[in-house]
């Protein structure tokens, strides 16, 4: 138990410092003298580059499963090069060709006055996949090897660096540019990088040449799990727009709008620290099966009772006092995070059954139960705002509520189909090194 708990805190740690370093960007950006103009070009450029960064992040969980031999990991690392070269490609065109300014203007509707800016905060971005292709490759071999401490050491330091030019930048006045926010970005995204690197060269050293027929030889060996991976996370794109979209669509937008900003802030903060739940599966669930299950259930316990403790009086001092919510805003924001705990009940497990799927290789399941959850969600939102459009902010609640059970349904039956067939082909047919 001990030895799963050493490994999962780092990494939900490593996510809670992460949702920090946005914080420090947005603290300096709005010392400008235009803070709507700098925050807003930021935080659309930086939309997209994590839209097109999605197949990045895939490749922390290819790695963190095969990654074991050296022969796996080079065929893992031609899959990243291929990925993020790609990456690289399309992130150029935007920055530096016409398509960039049509895309701001008309597919994320960016004023015109708004759209070089935002361009050129893009342009600094543009070789971040870079960076995240060696983070994501090198940290699943830091993981696969149990050595998480490593990933939070890396974003400790990250932290602490992008404070230091904060407190540089805001010292010298230099706030007035949104390529400020995102130079302290990069800058903090390759000490990260360089950090996962330095160890995760040093384990790549010590793993076997190869594991005999559980090597993976070629690149198309790993598609068959990275792709309905890959697939799933562009489905869930869709569903934060289209909450938006509902949202404005209500009798109150301007209370409903606000409200689940707070409130899904506040969830995701929990979601974040048990989104690596299905790594704990990929490394210990085969010989400690019940430690791993014990696990699960203390977060599938604690994340709700942090958000229902939140929204009770004793939430009162984080709601009222630091967030200064009153009044109607207040009301909406614990409403919704009553409806939120049943997600943060659900996720861990969701996660769990996940992590299982990858472990046969047959990660389509997990692809076919964002679709589901996505599909009936968008649906939801239609029917709920034509008919309960008073609901406002508990639009989203509900919705959420709704699709998260019938998730793990999905999910679950799939699995449990999985587990009477076959080990997945993935490794089937390759060769010794």
């Amino acid at each position: 138990m001990l030895r799963i708990i050493l490994f999962y805190v780092p990494m939900g740690t490593s996510a809670l410092l992460a949702a920090l370093t946005h914080v420090i960007i947005n603290g300096v950006l709005a010392r400008s003298a235009n803070p709507d103009v700098t925050i807003s070009s930021y935080a659309v450029a930086l939309s997209l580059s994590f839209l097109i960064d999605l197949p990045m992040n895939i490749i922390r969980q290819t790695s963190s499963k095969y990654s074991r031999d050296r022969v796996s990991f080079r065929s893992v690392a031609r899959l990243t090069a291929i990925v993020s070269g790609t990456l690289v490609a399309i992130s150029a065109a935007i920055g530096w060709t016409p398509a960039g300014e049509l895309l701001f203007r008309y597919v994320f509707g960016v004023k015109e006055s708004l759209v070089g800016p935002t361009v050129g905060v893009y342009q600094v971005l543009a070789f971040m996949y870079v960076f995240t292709a060696l983070r994501s490759l090198f940290q699943g071999v830091i993981i696969n090897q149990l050595r998480t401490g490593w990933m939070t050491l890396g974003m400790a330091v990250r932290v602490a660096v992008m404070f230091a030019m904060s407190w540089y930048f805001i010292r010298e006045g230099m706030t007035n540019d949104g390529r400020i926010g995102a130079w302290i970005f990069v800058v903090g995204l390759i000490i990260e990088c360089i950090v996962a690197v330095w160890e995760g060269l040093a384990l790549r050293k010590a793993l076997p040449p190869s594991r005999e027929e559980q090597s993976v030889g070629k690149v198309g060996l790993l598609l068959p799990f990275y792709l309905p991976l890959l697939y799933s996370s562009m489905v869930l794109v869709l569903l934060n727009p289209s909450i938006q979209a509902a949202l404005n669509m209500s009798s109150d937008p301007t209370l409903a709008v606000a409200a689940y900003a707070v409130a899904i802030q506040l969830a995701n903060m929990v979601a974040w620290f048990c989104a690596s739940v299905h790594q704990i599966v990929l490394q210990f669930y085969e010989n400690e099966r019940r430690n791993v299950l014990l696990v699960v259930t203390g977060l599938s316990i604690l994340s709700p009772s942090l958000l229902l403790g939140i929204s009770s009086p004793l939430g009162r001092p984080l709601l009222e006092g630091l967030l200064g919510l009153h009044g109607p805003l207040l009301a909406e924001v614990r409403h919704l995070l009553l409806f939120l705990s049943v997600q943060a009940l659900i996720f861990p497990w969701i996660d769990f059954v996940a992590g299982k799927c990858m472990m046969l290789g047959r990660t389509k399941a997990i692809m076919a139960s964002k679709m589901v959850s996505v599909g009936l969600s968008l649906a939801l939102l239609i029917l709920l705002v034509y008919t309960m459009p008073g609901l406002n902010g508990l639009l989203a609640g509900l919705v959420t509520a709704i699709a998260a059970p019938l998730e793990l349904l999905v999910i679950w039956l799939w699995l449990k189909r999985l587990e009477q067939r076959p080990a997945a082909p993935a490794l089937q047919g390759t060769k010794p090194a």
